[in-house]
């Protein structure tokens, strides 16, 4: 682990980030998010489960000038393999406390620390005919950026299977980072998706993301927890929960946009009202274009 590690992060790490806005507005249910380019990311083995090619451009803006920018894209359509490529750049500025850096400030000093995280990930997927079954590898590349600790990167891979029960089920399971490079942002992980949809104007979808990386001989589990209903058929409205493992923080979540099959732009908030320093919060906006 490099010194950059040992400063305080905010409770939603560079990997939740991978949501769009469409899977933000559901609780970060991104795993089980179809429609959601950044499943490249978060769960590969979901590239075969598409049936058209999908293009993903999203940012955002959220507490303690937290800037988001991300760019996806797959194919399960033109050839006998899912191919898919994913790039998120998160920087914030991080002001470390006088118990995070011993001896290194006086009291009453400060100062900040301006960092860059970015991940670029591509996935080749697989699978069975009529596209309901999907296995996939993400080759991930990560590259971190501080004012006072330099740069740091690595890489890691993410092995991924995913499905399509009973016409109303997706599912996923998704093994994060299990090569041991003791990386900050890249902890050993296992992420799970489950969204059942009996309608095209309905669907409910539980994600689990359960860190044993980050510290040693710990388990972290982070539920989250989103529902979306159609008003109309273009009119998605979403609402959605979680609990970030690491420090316990409880987010609440709202979205809308605005969808048919070729396009759809989308919004989503998520916030932590019962923060004692302010509400806490995370806006995102994301085009999708289909073809």
């Amino acid at each position: 682990m490099t010194l950059a590690g040992t400063l305080a992060l905010p409770a939603v790490a560079a990997g939740m980030e991978a949501s769009m806005a469409t899977s933000v507005g559901m609780g970060d249910t991104v795993r089980s998010n179809p429609d959601d380019p950044g499943s490249v990311y978060a769960a590969p083995g979901m590239v075969w489960l598409g049936e058209r090619f999908d293009l993903g451009v999203g940012g955002g803006l959220g507490t303690d000038d937290v800037r988001v920018l991300q760019v996806g894209a797959y194919d399960g359509q033109t050839s006998n393999v899912g191919l898919g490529v994913s790039w998120l750049v998160r920087r914030l500025e991080q002001s470390p406390s006088e118990g995070d850096l011993p001896g290194w400030r006086r009291k009453g000093e400060s100062f900040s620390d301006q960092v860059e995280s970015s991940v670029i990930a591509a996935t080749v997927g697989g699978g069975g005919v009529h596209h309901m079954f999907g296995v996939g590898v993400g080759l991930r590349y990560y590259y971190r950026s501080s004012t006072l600790f330099g740069a740091d990167q690595s890489f890691n891979v993410a092995p991924s299977i995913a499905g399509i029960l009973a016409d109303h089920w997706t599912v996923s399971l998704t093994v994060e980072n299990p090569l041991p490079l003791g990386y900050v942002d890249a902890p050993l992980g296992v992420g799970t998706g489950t969204r059942w949809q009996p309608t095209s104007r309905f669907a409910v979808a539980i994600d689990t993301l359960t860190d044993l990386g980050t510290v040693p001989g710990e388990v972290r589990f982070t539920p989250m927890v989103g529902m979306e209903a159609r008003v109309h058929e273009t009119v998605p409205v979403r609402v959605g929960w979680q609990q970030d493992g690491p420090s316990q923080t409880q987010f609440v979540s709202l979205g809308i946009g605005a969808s048919n099959e070729s396009m759809g732009f989308n919004y989503g908030v998520r916030l932590n009202p019962w923060s004692t320093d302010g509400a806490e919060s995370m806006h995102r906006m994301s085009l999708r274009i289909s073809m």
